[in-house]
């Protein structure tokens, strides 16, 4: 099962802020389809963000996210303010990368609705991957006690944490078992 698999149920006709809407290449990115099934859709990339993916950006024709789309804004979540509150957060892959994790969380959770929904989905650092061969744009890893004790700390509720395999549309036949453990799914509430 992939990642947008369990997220389309959670943010179907929802308003949906995405947190790194533009992503490191379009394997991460998951603009496309919360913009096929949220109500409405808000993007907040990094001001670096379109000059890293300038290369896997394409016109909005061809059905992908653009640079110039004018819900996409460029700043910092850790302390970026949007003066908006949505019924979901999504942070696909994302907070591996943030340097202030706390400050992110508690920021999120100004721009959540009561009640309203985080998913989020990280490298499980449990997984050899990320042991053996870490990506230099990583900060901090979690494993699913850790994730847990951070969203609590900053006042979520977690509802869902599970395993899935990586955010590759297709792996070959023989590596899918190999990979089940590798990506952490969270859900967790205002």
């Amino acid at each position: 099962m992939q990642r947008e698999d369990l997220i389309v149920p959670l943010i179907s006709g929802q308003r949906v802020l995405d947190i790194g809407s533009l992503g490191q290449s379009s394997v991460y990115c998951l603009w496309n389809v919360l913009n096929e099934h949220s109500a409405s859709l808000t993007g907040v990339d990094l001001p670096d963000a379109e000059q890293t993916a300038r290369e896997i950006l394409k016109v909005t024709a061809d059905g992908l996210r653009h640079k110039n789309d004018p819900r996409i804004t460029y700043g910092n979540m850790e302390t970026l303010d949007l003066g908006a509150t949505f019924d979901v957060v999504t942070a696909g892959d994302v907070i591996e990368h943030v340097s202030n994790q706390g400050l992110f969380l508690d920021n999120i959770r100004r721009h959540l609705m009561p009640g309203g929904r985080l998913i989020l989905t990280t490298p499980n650092a449990k997984w050899p991957t990320v042991l053996f061969r870490p990506n230099a744009t990583h900060v901090l890893w979690h494993d699913a006690f850790t994730l847990r004790q951070l969203l609590e700390r900053h006042g979520f509720r977690v509802e869902t944490i599970r395993y899935y395999r990586g955010n590759k549309p297709h792996y070959p036949w023989w590596v899918r078992p190999l990979l089940l453990r590798q990506q952490i799914f969270v859900v967790a509430r205002n």
